[in-house]
């Protein structure tokens, strides 16, 4: 009898050395890690403004050589071309003239003309920001618009600087610079080596991701200042927890654990047979206990299709808003006779309809097959992009930051677009509502392929889920929201929907460090799909 209690303390204290000893180990290593990674996002930062204001003193040094008119019209062929022979991250100078056109002799295509009023409107509105005299120019200052996207899904920040004359302002050289390019150039010689991404506004512009990098691992984030933009520059932690001394303690005190129970085996040898009898029965019973339970979940489930009807409304709400909106929106254009622009909400209007149509029609067949349809190959990027333009404004509303960590292109996704665009924003919106009350207002939204599968992981920063009401998430009218907060039936539809598509929804969450959800989807359609059944 002795020797079983002795067992189990020595088990239990070898247990509680363990923990102790990896927590100590994983907190020190935590520590020095957010060291680091300051250290590091301090040197990014300073090597991509660096790069940017190097580039931009080349070519006002190249501007501050011209002191005339006839001088830039003489000396602009040559001075530009090598430029951007010297250059690799500027293909092309153009001019934008503030003075007569015809002062001008430089090479076709080099000045910025507008060939109707129209479009002169839209190039003076485009570069609204450029100070238009001279006295408002500040000397060697470097205008810059916003960084875009170039068809080829490459990056341009384009730098404006000002060309001043005898006190006049007579234009400004215009110089797309390939931000992407540069970036680029920077991990493949080395000189960026962590996890980056670059973001203005909300917006990515770049970055660099491993697919299989968490993003809740240690980051840091800094603001970058160029030319009048902030940035916002989030760096990770790539370094992998090195455990090999912790392996091995835990190794020993497995070692010394598996002897004890040994032992212990051996000692009881006798009771484990008389009780042999009695655990066969009683895992039957526990087998049996886990089959009725199972049931009568899923008679639950069933049970309450007849009070999704409840739910309709909470669920139509969103697209009729849209719609009501851009009802006032055609409204007030075709009082100020702007007919152009009613296509568009009248587009929208008919898309939010149909949205409606399908909401009612899954609700209708939730818990049942019906034939396939709407199935076809979509751009994930694209659902993205909607559900993102659905939910923002949301976001900003409720000051919100939504964290993206999505790649430029992935594979053509088989799905039923409406529906998965319906979970996206489903997820998004519960995990807006979960970090209202907390002190740090953060959403990460990533996705990534693998293995022919999509991942799309939506995460939060708020309060979290009891571990013991997670696996009722799912459950249609379960929620954990106040009274009148929610309905509980968006997450129940979402795991029909990502089912019907078979794939998975995965859920993890801690009380305080908020949750995961991960959706996981196959590209390419299933050799036997099953109908669908929303």
């Amino acid at each position: 009898m002795k020797s079983n209690i002795y067992s189990v303390l020595v088990f239990l204290l070898g247990v509680a050395c363990s923990y102790l000893i990896s927590l100590h180990l994983t907190e020190k290593e935590k520590i020095q890690q957010q060291q680091n990674i300051q250290l590091e996002s301090k040197s990014i930062a300073f090597n991509i403004l660096n790069s940017i204001e190097s580039n931009a003193e080349q070519i006002q040094l190249l501007i501050s050589h011209w002191i005339s008119i006839d001088d830039l019209n003489s000396h602009w062929k040559t001075d530009t071309n090598l430029l951007i022979n010297r250059n690799r991250f500027i293909n092309t100078i153009k001019l934008f003239p503030l003075v007569d056109d015809s002062l001008f002799d430089l090479p076709p295509k080099t000045l910025i003309k507008a060939d109707s009023e129209i479009e002169k409107r839209r190039q003076l509105r485009a570069r609204e920001h450029l100070p238009k005299n001279a006295n408002q120019v500040i000397s060697n200052f470097v205008y810059t618009t916003r960084a875009s996207y170039l068809p080829d899904n490459n990056i341009e920040l384009k730098l404006q600087f000002p060309i001043v004359i005898d006190r006049q302002l007579i234009a400004y050289v215009e110089v797309p610079m390939k931000l992407g390019m540069l970036l680029k150039h920077k991990l493949d010689t080395y000189q960026i080596t962590k996890p980056f991404a670059i973001s203005e506004n909300g917006t990515v512009l770049f970055n660099y991701l491993p697919e299989k990098l968490h993003i809740n691992n240690i980051t840091k984030e800094t603001t970058i200042h160029v030319f009048g933009h902030t940035w916002k520059l989030m760096v990770w932690s790539n370094i992998v927890h090195q455990e090999k001394g912790l392996f091995l303690i835990l190794s020993l005190l497995v070692s010394l654990l598996a002897a004890i129970a040994v032992k212990l085996g051996m000692l009881n040898l006798d009771l484990y047979k008389k009780d042999l009898k009695n655990k066969n029965l009683i895992r039957k019973v526990d087998d049996e206990c886990k089959s009725s339970q199972a049931k009568l979940i899923q008679s639950n489930k069933l049970a309450s299709l007849g009070e999704i009807a409840a739910g309709i409304a909470h669920e139509i709400n969103q697209p009729l808003q849209v719609i009501c909106i851009h009802t006032d929106i055609c409204q007030e254009n075709i009082k100020k006779g702007n007919y152009h622009l009613i296509e568009k909400s009248f587009k929208a209007i008919t898309a939010q309809s149909e949205r409606i149509e399908n909401i009612v029609k899954q609700v209708g067949s939730f818990g049942r097959d019906s034939e396939l349809d709407n199935y076809q190959k979509e751009e994930p990027n694209r659902i993205f992009n909607n559900v993102i333009s659905i939910v923002i404004n949301q976001y900003k509303q409720d000051q919100v930051e939504l964290r993206q960590v999505i790649p430029s292109s992935l594979p053509l996704l088989f799905c039923n677009k409406t529906q998965i665009e319906q979970v996206l924003v489903n997820l998004l919106i519960n995990a807006k509502d979960s970090v209202e009350t907390s002190e740090r207002k953060v959403v990460f939204f990533k996705a990534h392929a693998q293995d022919h599968k999509l991942y799309i992981q939506v995460s939060d920063s708020g309060t979290g889920i009891d571990p013991t009401k997670v696996n009722d998430i799912f459950t249609p009218f379960y929620t954990t929201k106040p009274l009148g907060k929610g309905t509980g039936l968006g997450l129940s539809i979402s795991y029909s929907i990502i089912h019907q598509h078979q794939g998975h929804i995965k859920v993890s969450s801690e009380i305080g460090h908020g949750s995961v959800f991960t959706v996981i989807l196959p590209f390419d359609k299933p050799k036997k799909h099953i109908n669908e059944s929303i």
